[in-house]
């Protein structure tokens, strides 16, 4: 995906698309967060379909059903804005749903740009240059530290991200009760590792592992009967 320059939308702008999503929005007012991805189409679409934007002294014109939302995503990884007056950006991780979303949308709409919205308000675009086939969707700027704080609150960042079968790698979180089990397992790993810190500052060795008892060493071990 290319990066495109900073989004100027308009207060006038950002209050169109806040009532395009005032439904939306209630729904999912009580996590504070909102992350809607809308890919740019043209006036043959019906009227109630989309939703025109004045965006750097252009209107522009963008699908109001999503090709993603927050609802899509599996774990996450902030970082600075390349300037820092963008505030943060987010390597966002798709569950399988909004991976395949993702890749059908950026097959479809190659050449295309894609808007991305936080609780309504334009934050980022850029434009799809090939298709996108790993689930991998990058904001690059616009995001405050309260979103990143709040994203925290829902997903497990990308390093503490773990498969949900013991049997295949790769098995990403889909429903609600995995990604809340992948947030704690995050947390937990996270702890242990700052626990592991400390320990480490203050020169504190490791416990050794306990041996297990259901393992028989084998030096000195016979068979019955012999």
């Amino acid at each position: 995906m290319l990066a495109l320059p900073s989004l100027l939308a308009s207060c006038e702008s950002m209050r169109d698309a806040g009532a395009v999503f005032r439904e939306s929005f209630a729904t999912f007012r009580e996590n504070k967060l909102l992350i809607t991805t809308h890919v740019q189409t043209t006036q043959i679409e019906h009227p109630r379909e989309v939703m025109k934007l004045p965006i750097r002294g252009e209107q522009m014109i963008f699908k109001k059903s999503p090709e993603f939302s927050q609802r899509s995503i599996s774990a996450f990884e902030p970082f600075e804005a390349e300037n820092p007056d963008d505030g943060y950006g987010a390597l966002l991780q798709l569950d399988t749903k909004g991976r395949n979303a993702l890749d059908l949308a950026s097959r479809e709409y190659r050449g295309s740009v894609m808007l991305t919205m936080v609780n309504a308000t334009p934050v980022d675009m850029v434009e799809i240059d090939q298709p996108i086939t790993d689930g991998r969707f990058t904001i690059w700027r616009g995001l405050t530290k309260k979103t990143i704080d709040e994203m925290d609150k829902f997903y497990p960042r990308l390093k503490y991200l773990k498969s949900t079968s013991r049997l295949m790698e790769g098995m990403l979180p889909s429903t609600g009760a995995e990604k809340l089990n992948s947030v704690r397992d995050a947390r937990a790993m996270e702890a242990a590792e700052r626990a592991a810190a400390r320990d480490k500052e203050r020169g504190k060795l490791p416990p050794a592992p306990k041996p297990r008892k259901d393992i028989i060493p084998l030096d000195g071990y016979k068979l019955p009967g012999t």
